[in-house]
């Protein structure tokens, strides 16, 4: 008798080996330079000294670099990173949504009065721009064949 196979389990082994092989690629201190480059003109404070923010940031850049590697098999196969962008638009805008909350509450937690508008537009730029770099990172690695 054969052993019986999940292919869940295999399935969730793949993506879990994918992952690890895919964050050794990402730079804590990139992560970090841009989320100041994005966030410092808003919340004047927003520095590497103010840790509950940077882990925030930290978390929610590796979501939407691993969430453009999802789709970056489609930019491989000849699809642009705007249609693929458009595949995954609800996950997206979730993870873009959270941003927002959570950047909203922290800076009503210390009392700074941001454009709501303003502050929506640099955590959409923070999620597009993590979201590109997971993206080409992927087509990269199935290109050289390291998938």
């Amino acid at each position: 008798m054969g052993v019986v196979l999940s292919f869940m389990n295999e399935k969730q082994k793949k993506q879990m080996n994918l992952e690890k092989k895919l964050l050794r690629e990402l730079s804590i201190e990139k992560i970090m330079n841009i989320a100041e480059e994005c966030f410092t003109p808003l919340i004047h404070f927003f520095s590497k000294h103010t840790d509950i923010l940077y882990d925030g940031c930290i978390d929610f850049a590796i979501e939407a670099y691993l969430l453009g590697a999802q789709f970056g098999k489609f930019g491989y196969y000849g699809e642009s990173v705007q249609k693929a962008m458009t595949r995954s638009e609800q996950e997206e805008k979730q993870l873009l949504h959270e941003l927002y909350e959570y950047a909203l509450s922290w800076s009503e937690a210390f009392n700074i009065t941001i454009s709501h508008e303003v502050l929506y537009y640099a955590c959409e730029h923070f999620i597009q721009t993590w979201w590109k770099e997971g993206f080409s990172e992927r087509e990269k690695r199935i290109k050289l064949r390291l998938r």
